[in-house]
């Protein structure tokens, strides 16, 4: 009994944020995602399944070929998802201080505390492995098959084969995080603190890259008998699937077939044995690696939880007066007055140092990349310096990766840096409201707008030639410094600081904001590309995105709802409050 409750208050740490509001249920989100997986799984079925039913004539030959490059494709996906739960939950895959708070006291032994984190954490990677093997282990193995001559036993063994590979797949890319996490803990000691939350935020970045890039990648990989691609761990686990499954579906009667089809059925059986006898022996590689994996996972694990961890002890923050000749500029010319330097580098830290908020801004960072990244990789092929030959779509990149990363934002200072530091707000608060979000609004622009814009700038250097990219970057600039500008309008709780109340029905009104902003996003880039034919029009374009960053702010004058009490937490739904004198 004691040890089910503690494998269930670990679990309800993975699903549990006290950040958020007492009446916010996380559980939903967590649905939400599972449901996801769930539909993912079943999307991709149906789509890679498709061809086989409309192949006219399908015969085992090319079926068998075709299978391989789409279990290619649920392994890597499978791996990828698996990778970025296990990042998600990076800070809580062991035990931390406030595990030491909860349970130090308590008369509990170390061992029962330890084997109930692992549990949890085992718990929780199966969990989402299952979630994203079980439909596609179903409907790919069914509908691939269905028009072919396949007794019932066999198609059982394809989708059993199918679902363990899966799961091992996905539990191997689970532990490998784990692995690498508990490895780096144990060589550094105290100093993986500092390199804990650099190697976390890369890891999204590049796990949801690679996750929306994986259609490319995949058809770049070459072949998976090449050597370079025997190297990768997804061609190991389909050389398991294919070892597994032997020739169950190649070696089924292939009947009678037009004299073409059956041209096309011999050279993809050859095709096919070629890679199954190359990639067959790689299975034992994979079964080497899910055990290496999982031991020496569990081995480090129990190593660095010999001891609960310490408790986090209190350190002077480091001061920015004086602290460097950048800190100082900044705060001589861009913020002068104490408030605005309070919001400015306080949101800087919580955008980078703050594990909430560098887990949101990382795998926006990773979406506004992957879209750049396709949409520039088209555009290289028209590169031109007229702008009206200029594809609309070019100079919409700009303005997606702005607006990914500026919505991200408008999350992040929804989320407290810690909601026990509200009554230090409380305390130090001084009415300054005005100056303190234009402090924000300064680490916003600093922050996200700037190095956008920097990082876009060489790839539109070359496509739009010096002229055009430096009149689209000031585009780029004045706009993330309006959008800025109409997000913090009247805002009514005080940025990073008030607990965080999940949005609305995101299911229902999701869609059309998404719809709402390619529109917008649509129409914008039309507008910017009439307006730098030339420079007068440019400049009325440029006044107008500057007066939408200046007015709202002019017209909202000081804000007094961020002075009321109501500004530092967000009251429970239903309840009145009298904010009286």
């Amino acid at each position: 009994m004691r040890d089910r409750l503690l494998t269930q208050h670990f679990l309800q740490r993975f699903l549990e944020n006290d950040l958020l509001s007492p009446e916010a249920d996380s559980h939903d989100a967590i649905a939400m995602v599972c449901g996801g997986l769930l539909t993912l799984g079943l999307f991709l079925s149906i789509m890679t399944s498709m061809k086989f039913a409309f192949m006219p004539f399908q015969s085992p030959g090319r079926t068998a070929l075709l299978a391989v490059g789409d279990r290619m494709v649920f392994v890597a996906l499978a791996m990828i998802v698996m990778s970025l739960v296990a990042v998600m939950a990076w800070d809580a895959l062991s035990l931390d201080p406030r595990d030491t708070a909860i349970f130090g006291p308590l008369p509990i032994e170390h061992g029962v505390i330890v084997r109930a984190k692992l549990r949890a954490v085992g718990i929780l990677a199966g969990g989402f492995a299952l979630a994203i093997s079980s439909l596609s282990s179903v409907f790919h193995p069914t509908l691939m098959v269905a028009k072919l001559p396949i007794g019932i036993p066999s198609a059982l063994l394809l989708m059993l084969i199918h679902l363990a590979v899966m799961l091992a797949a996905g539990l191997f890319a689970f532990a490998a995080v784990v692995v690498l996490r508990e490895l780096l803990r144990a060589l550094l000691g105290a100093r993986f603190s500092r390199v804990s939350p650099i190697l976390q935020a890369v890891m999204i970045v590049a796990l949801v890259t690679s996750f929306l890039l994986l259609p490319a990648i995949l058809n770049r990989a070459g072949r998976p008998e090449s050597a370079a691609a025997r190297l990768l761990p997804p061609v190991w686990f389909v050389g398991l699937h294919e070892a597994l499954a032997g020739d169950i579906v190649a070696t089924m009667p292939r009947g009678a077939l037009p004299s073409r089809v059956a041209v096309q059925e011999d050279s993809a059986a050859a095709r096919y044995r070629v890679i199954a006898t190359a990639i067959r022996p790689l299975g034992w590689y994979a079964v080497l690696a899910i055990v290496s994996a999982l031991t020496l996972g569990i081995a480090l694990f129990f190593w660095n939880s010999r001891q609960l961890p310490l408790p986090l002890v209190g350190k002077w923050g480091r001061k920015y007066r004086g602290h460097g000749l950048l800190t100082r500029a900044v705060m001589f010319t861009l913020v002068r007055s104490p408030a605005t330097q309070a919001g400015f580098f306080f949101t800087l830290e919580c955008m980078f140092r703050s594990g909430p908020h560098r887990v949101v801004l990382a795998a926006c960072t990773a979406v506004a990349i992957s879209l750049s990244t396709v949409f520039l990789a088209a555009a290289s092929r028209s590169a031109t310096a007229e702008v009206w030959n200029v594809p609309l779509y070019l100079f919409s990149t700009q303005t997606i990766a702005l607006t990914v990363l500026l919505a991200a934002f408008r999350h992040m200072t929804r989320l407290p840096a810690d909601i026990r530091a509200n009554r230090l707000f409380r305390l130090a608060w001084v009415a300054d409201s005005g100056r303190f979000v234009a402090g924000v609004r300064r680490a916003a622009v600093v922050g996200i707008v700037v190095p956008v814009i920097v990082a876009l700038l060489p790839p539109y250097l070359y496509l739009l030639g010096p002229r055009l990219a430096l009149m689209h970057a000031l585009s780029g600039f004045v706009l993330g410094a309006a959008l800025i500008s109409l997000m913090t309008y009247k805002s009514r709780q005080l940025p990073f600081v008030a607990s965080y109340v999940p949005a609305g029905d995101l299911s229902t009104f999701g869609p059309v904001i998404l719809v709402g902003w390619m529109i917008a996003v649509s129409v914008f880039s039309r507008i910017e590309r009439f307006a730098l034919a030339d420079m007068q029009s440019a400049a009325i374009f440029w006044a107008v995105l500057a007066a939408a960053t200046v007015l709202p702010q002019l017209a909202a004058g000081h804000n007094a709802q961020l002075d009321l009490p109501s500004a530092f937490e967000m009251p429970a739904q239903g309840t009145t409050r009298l904010d009286l004198g």
